[in-house]
């Protein structure tokens, strides 16, 4: 069945507007960041990471609007294990995800390729892409999910969720600077997504080192999965009240 409503979910999704946006910006993104060279490799990936979390963060937040309650009050009706319909939408995020980070580890190299290896400061390593499609992907599903929060049926204003959205965004990939500039933000900060600290150290070295980045890797899958597991339990709560 899960895989079933992921396909309806999926279709439903492609075959509306609402993806051209953030694919048009995210390209349009790839193309200015990577026409300047030469660059750190790790560090362009960093930033990146910052940028596809964002868009993920919209897309989840936008998902509402392709959402018909009559037709999903008849999916929750006739669906067994209510879980699985809310845990379709997650996995339809994982999917999306999925797709952004290929092109933003495809770009780059097609680009270095293109300019005989001038693109960064040092040559590409399997690592590299390797350590940066799964930073993008995680990174991408942990906005995706924040994103979904952001519903009709958990904020009866759309417009407070998409204010409330956008500045959570914010906060979250400025969690340390805002820190820094503003100590006392940091007793309310923690619990954000560690989003900004994997970012900050997956680009702290030259080379990507599994072992320095693997904690902040596993804190945000971890955290990630926290959040899909409230996400569930709080749609199916909720209900159609």
């Amino acid at each position: 069945m899960l895989k079933e409503l992921f396909r309806f979910e999926r279709d439903k999704y492609f075959h509306s507007s609402r993806m051209i946006l953030p694919l048009i910006l995210l390209f349009f993104y790839l193309g200015f960041a990577y026409s300047m060279a030469p660059q750190y490799v790790l560090d362009s990936f960093s930033i990146c990471s910052l940028v596809v979390f964002l868009l993920m963060l919209s897309v989840g937040i936008m998902y509402d609007d392709i959402n018909y309650p009559m037709i999903d009050q008849t999916i929750f009706i006739k669906t067994e294990k209510k879980e699985q319909i809310f845990g379709a939408r997650c996995v339809l995020i994982a999917y999306i995800s999925f797709g952004a980070s290929a092109a933003c580890v495809v770009y780059p190299v097609l680009v270095d390729l293109a300019g005989r290896g001038n693109l960064f400061m040092r040559p590409l390593r399997p690592e590299d892409l390797v350590s940066a499609f799964f930073l993008f992907w995680l990174i991408g599903i942990c906005g995706g999910v924040t994103g979904l929060f952001a519903n009709s049926r958990l904020f009866k204003k759309r417009e407070a969720a998409l204010l409330l959205g956008a500045l959570l965004g914010l906060v979250i990939i400025l969690k340390g600077p805002i820190g820094e500039e503003f100590p006392p933000t940091r007793l309310l900060t923690w619990i954000l997504p560690p989003v900004y600290d994997l970012s900050v150290n997956y680009c702290k070295e030259d080379y990507f080192s599994l072992s320095a980045n693997g904690i902040y890797f596993l804190w945000l899958a971890g955290y990630t999965g926290i959040e899909i597991f409230l996400y569930i339990w709080m749609m199916k709560r909720k209900k159609f009240e």
